[in-house]
């Protein structure tokens, strides 16, 4: 794990958080994935009474933690559909505050029509979201490509640098990066399609609103006392970061590496294609009922969803 830990000044420590003590400010800590999901909490990373922000890769970490009974965390983003799933299986420690990225999927190919033409399709995540939103987002059965499934985005990228894929499914940063790359070496790259676009228009859903792709969740009964952190990285990803030299001061502070992105300047670059953007529990109900049933989980939104 990767952890960007605050030493609390003295100042700090005397301060309550709606009626919570001292000690209670010193103990909330976060844990989030690499990548997207971190830079979308970036407004928690200097917040006060965060005593530490830890970030993984990989989602078998935040399925353990949200499925302990009383575990260390105060906030965990997560994929919205895997605490859903453990939700409706009988996990409830934890409750679902907010969405905080709507997809950040894309497919990336050097011909611009290579989605009409046969060949390879390197893509990850099978069995996962990348595989869900792809199958929902295109007619798979209708191209003439042949999909592969690899372990992990890296591997999708390596096969479409090599010239072993003519497409690769890619997830921001990781577009923008190996776009870059490409490039580099004499290749041009581009992104060929915005699978949260085409999703939205197959799925009938608002154009700019994507599918709700990472959650924040927080510990049962504790939504309340952690607000002021919910609201620092509201304000962060829906107001701050539309000032690119605050983001990029931002992301320069925490480190590319706590984030798990490429370089300060990819993460900058690519902020717009990952669709970041902090919206309540209640006000993404029903996009996440949809997310729900597409992934056949039987989930009770009613008692999952922080209330308001």
């Amino acid at each position: 794990m990767k952890r960007l830990m605050k030493a609390l000044t003295a100042a700090a420590l005397g301060l309550s958080l709606f009626g919570c003590g001292a000690s209670q400010n010193e103990e909330v800590k976060i844990l989030a994935p690499s990548g997207a999901p971190a830079l979308g909490i970036l407004g928690a990373f200097d917040a006060e009474n965060v005593a530490s922000v830890e970030t993984v890769s990989g989602s078998d970490v935040l399925q353990a933690e949200l499925a302990k009974e009383d575990g260390e965390y105060d906030i965990i983003v997560a994929p919205s559909n895997l605490g859903m799933t453990l939700a409706s299986k009988g996990a409830d420690n934890y409750e679902l505050a907010a969405v905080i990225t709507w997809g950040n999927l894309y497919l990336v190919s050097a011909d611009a029509d290579a989605l009409e033409k046969e060949g390879e399709l390197a893509a990850f995540g099978e069995g996962a979201v990348p595989q869900l939103v792809l199958e929902h987002a295109l007619d798979i059965d209708a191209l003439s490509l042949n999909v592969t499934y690899h372990s992990a985005v890296s591997d999708a990228q390596a096969q479409l640098l090599s010239g072993k894929a003519d497409v690769a499914l890619l997830a921001e940063p990781a577009v923008t990066a190996t776009i870059a790359k490409a490039k580099e070496n004499g290749t041009q790259l581009q992104v060929i399609a915005d699978l949260q676009q085409l999703y939205a228009e197959k799925n009938d859903t608002a154009a700019d609103s994507g599918y709700p792709q990472a959650a924040i969740f927080v510990k049962k009964g504790e939504s309340a006392s952690l607000r002021s952190v919910l609201e620092q990285i509201e304000t962060f990803a829906n107001e701050t970061s539309s000032d690119s030299d605050a983001l990029s001061e931002k992301i320069e502070a925490v480190g590319a590496d706590v984030l798990g992105v490429p370089s300060a300047a990819v993460a900058l670059n690519s902020w717009e294609r990952q669709n970041i953007r902090y919206v309540s529990a209640q006000d993404a109900k029903a996009d996440l009922a949809q997310f729900a049933e597409i992934f056949g989980i039987d989930v009770d939104l009613d008692t999952l969803l922080v209330e308001e």
